[in-house]
């Protein structure tokens, strides 16, 4: 499995499919002929969603003839975020995911394994029920990340962190090693780094009214997951069998950007986008290859699971990029979850 995880870098990202398919039984094989509805652009209801979250006011204009998109009002979470090609951002709708068959399947073997547990402490410790009051997570390389919280329930009085404000709506929280800092940014944000510094920045950005270059643009923010990958990033991946494949992805490749729909099965899309379309073409070709060995060689070492995975994996090229498609049928993850095997092994046990 883990020669190709490079491959399927969305799964890696999709931590609640990473965790249901960390062991269990040999999956039925799914029926293919049902069509996967792969997220390729907004929809009517994300347009409004995204909408509804701009509650920043526009950027200053910088010259007498601004575009339209500075009288635009703007996202708090995603101006929080630090833009840039060379970090990686990654957005996740928490109230979609938790609401999708792959989502209750691992909230319900989560509670299963731990309970109420963490649950009641991170309530205890900031006031809300992430399951029922956290609506995104966004996570950078920066690293950072940011928590989008319903409502103004946010809260948090611990006598081992150090409390200050910083700039005009922000309440930062530190240790006194330095290193664990968070902050509390108006009534809707949760903002987590490895010191103060990255999360001073983080505020600096929310309170400037100074245009910047966005981690995430507008257009691309749909699906159930979204974000940008960074090319670097992405090539540092790879297993180092693949070195000539990652050298030939960090040259080529401008821009990555990942769309997951998890409302049925999980269907995931990333888009690989260079300047030049000649070495676009060669890295699609290159990764099809990829893939069609991996899938081979799962084959032949009887691997049903990686091969069941592979299956469902292919790259569309289109001029300047390409896509890779990736498709995990949830009859097929939910045959390969932990809970699963755990009861069948609970069953096996007391059987005569």
């Amino acid at each position: 499995m883990k020669r190709v995880i490079w491959l399927l870098v969305a799964v890696v990202l999709l931590g609640l499919a990473a965790f249901l398919m960390s062991r269990g039984d040999k999956p039925k094989r799914a029926d293919r002929t049902a069509e996967v509805d792969f997220p390729r652009r907004q929809r009517s209801q994300e347009r409004i969603r995204n909408e509804r979250r701009r509650t920043l006011p526009p950027v200053r204009p910088q010259n007498d003839a601004p575009t339209p998109d500075q009288f635009l009002k703007r996202d708090p979470l995603i101006v929080a975020l630090p833009g840039g090609k060379n970090k990686s951002t990654v957005v996740f709708e928490v109230g979609e995911l938790k609401d999708s068959p792959v989502g209750k399947a691992w909230l319900d073997c989560l509670m299963e394994r731990n309970g109420q547990t963490g649950l009641d402490k991170f309530e205890s410790d900031f006031g809300i029920n992430p399951l029922e009051d956290i609506e995104r997570v966004a996570v950078s390389s920066a690293p950072l990340i940011v928590l989008s919280v319903r409502g103004d329930k946010l809260s948090f009085d611990r006598p081992e962190y150090a409390k200050r404000t910083f700039g005009t709506g922000g309440v930062i929280y530190e240790k006194q090693s330095g290193s664990d800092a968070f902050a509390i940014w108006g009534d809707s944000l949760v903002l987590r780094g490895p010191n103060a510094k990255v999360i001073e920045e983080a505020i600096t950005r929310l309170e400037s009214g100074e245009p910047a270059e966005p981690a995430i643009p507008e257009w691309s923010m749909y699906g159930d997951i979204y974000g940008s990958l960074s090319p670097e990033e992405l090539a540092n991946m790879m297993p180092d069998e693949q070195d000539e494949l990652a050298e030939k992805l960090q040259k080529a490749v401008e821009r990555v950007d990942l769309h997951v729909d998890a409302s049925e099965d999980v269907a995931i899309v990333a888009d690989v986008e260079g300047p030049h379309q000649a070495d676009i073409e060669d890295l699609g070709k290159s990764f099809g290859a990829a893939l069609s060995l991996a899938r081979m060689q799962a084959q032949d070492q009887e691997d049903g699971k990686l091969a069941e995975l592979l299956d469902y994996a292919a790259v569309h090229p289109h001029g300047k990029r390409f896509s890779l498609d990736v498709a995990l049928p949830f009859d097929v993850l939910k045959e390969m979850g932990p809970c699963r095997k755990r009861k069948n092994d609970a069953a096996d046990a007391g059987a005569p």
